[in-house]
């Protein structure tokens, strides 16, 4: 008996576990993109209670107030470049406050941008 016919090619072997594991590197990309695609991932860190950014307002060039949900609890943070201090913990409310003035303000900035930019208009 031969033992050069018995063993398979050492490139004929490398060749299928180089297409194997590049075949299931493809399968994880392709998963991985369809779930964030369709936000699979977004309502799983949901579910567990993750920390969501509600709203922040700048005070300064360093400083900001931050307002995050973290699981049942919203906090108020008030964030300098060198450190963070919790400066209230409230429970999480139901519904989240809607900011009305902001898109009642629109139609008016929208009609005096056509004004200003209409041909005869002001400049």
């Amino acid at each position: 008996m031969n033992a050069t016919t018995s063993l398979p090619a050492t490139g004929s072997v490398l060749m299928t576990v180089t297409g194997a594991l590049a075949l299931i590197v493809l399968l994880m990309v392709v998963l991985a993109w369809a779930a964030r695609r369709s936000g699979l991932s977004r309502r799983l860190n949901d579910a567990r209670g993750t920390m969501t950014l509600v709203a922040t307002q700048s005070l300064g060039p360093r400083e900001r107030l931050v307002l995050v949900d973290v699981g049942e609890q919203r906090l108020v943070l008030g964030v300098t470049a060198t450190q963070i201090t919790c400066l209230t913990a409230q429970p999480r409310p139901e519904s989240a406050p809607q900011a009305d003035a902001p898109v009642a303000a629109f139609p008016q900035m929208l009609d005096k941008l056509r004004q200003k930019y209409r041909p005869g208009g002001e400049r």
